[in-house]
This record gives structure tokens, sequence and C-alpha cells, in this order.
């Protein structure tokens, strides 16, 4: 249940947000998908980013320029690993439930910034080494991951073809170790995310 709190928090806090009624407010849903570049340092090891995917569902309430964002995502999420002195390869494969707490500010062009905290619950963990099968590491992981970050969009116009649909960069860095077993000299793993996708919005309610 403690690991549940922060996400319930913030689910109140943005359905009391949503519920406050403001002369021109609207709120909008839709979805979001593209592709995640991931990554999760660890010293002396080599990391690049991995190409992972992304999508999920948000709801949006929109009053004066402003936004107040809860979305629900899947999050592929891992890294690729070199060890620089035996040049053995490792591939690590995170996925989470996240549940990013966003603000927003849309300008009059149609692009907009937003930032804020995000909240992942791990679906699953599997390592490989080499060529050998990826074995299942869930146990040597937390159950919840806190990051934070922010990133800018477009949305295209109402009279444009592509009514509805948006271009979105967002990045989120971790700021919680989520690894149970220490690394190295008692380094923690934090995870670092660039995602660069679609979204579409469905009519204004």
């Amino acid at each position: 249940m403690k690991k549940l709190r922060p996400i319930l928090i913030a689910l109140l806090i943005c359905t009391s947000m949503f519920a406050a009624k403001t002369a021109h407010a609207q709120f909008t849903v839709g979805a979001r998908a593209g592709a995640n570049f991931a990554t999760e340092p660890v010293p002396d090891l080599y990391h690049v980013f991995l190409a992972r995917p992304y999508a999920g569902l948000f709801g949006q309430y929109n009053f004066s320029g402003l936004g107040i964002q809860l979305g629900v995502n899947y999050s592929g999420e891992g890294a690729n690993y070199r060890d620089l002195s035996t040049e053995d390869i490792y591939h690590i494969r995170h996925s989470f439930l996240t549940i990013p707490v966003l603000v927003s500010y849309k300008f009059g062009f149609g692009g907009y910034i937003e930032a804020g905290p995000q909240f992942g619950l791990l679906l699953s963990a599997k390592e490989q080494d080499g060529g050998d099968p990826y074995m299942d590491t869930k146990q040597y992981y937390k159950g919840t991951d806190v990051s934070a970050g922010g990133g800018f969009g477009y949305d295209f116009k109402e009279t444009s073809a592509l009514k509805g649909f948006g271009l979105s960069i967002r990045y989120m860095r971790g700021l919680t170790n989520f690894n149970k077993e220490v690394v190295g000299n008692n380094v923690g793993i934090k995870s670092r995310v660039l995602s660069a996708g679609l979204t579409y919005k469905l009519p204004k309610l």
C-alpha cells in the first residue's frame, strides 16, 4: 500500500483540479504513442540509448492557455551495456506502467511546453548476458520508480488536414534508485528516457 500512496495522492489532486470549474475550461482526452530512447547509466559500463516503444492514454484539463494532464502509459525502457574491460555485452529490458502528472502551457501558434513528475510501476525486468537467453530479474528491482522532466510539442490547427494530431517530445529522468541490489561502489540505477512520437486528441468536451 505504501508503494501506491504517491500515485493515489497524485490521482486525488488531479481529480480535484479537474472538478474545479472555470469560465473557459475545457477537457480533452487522447492517446499517444512512439519510441522511447532509454538508458540506465552504470559506472565502468559503456551504455547506449535503447529504442523501445511506448503507448498510452491521457486526459487534460485546459483553461486560459494552461493545462493539467494525467496520463497512463506502457513504457518500454532499459539499456545496452558494454564492459570496457572485457567487451562483454549486457542487454537490460524493463517495462513500466507510468503515470505522468504534467502542467503545460500552450502558445497561440499551437506549440506547448510541459513539465512535472511521473510515477512508475515495474511490470517486468529481463536481462541477457551475451548470447544467453533472457532471464527474469524483476526480484532485483523495486516495484516503483519516481522521475521528473518535461518536454514540448505541437498540435496541428483545427483547420489542418491533420486536425486532432500532434507531435510530442518528452524527457524524463529518474529521481530515485529503483534497483534493490547496489551496483559497483554502492551505486544505484536511475532511468533516463527521451520519448518522441505522435498524439491524437478527441474533440474537446
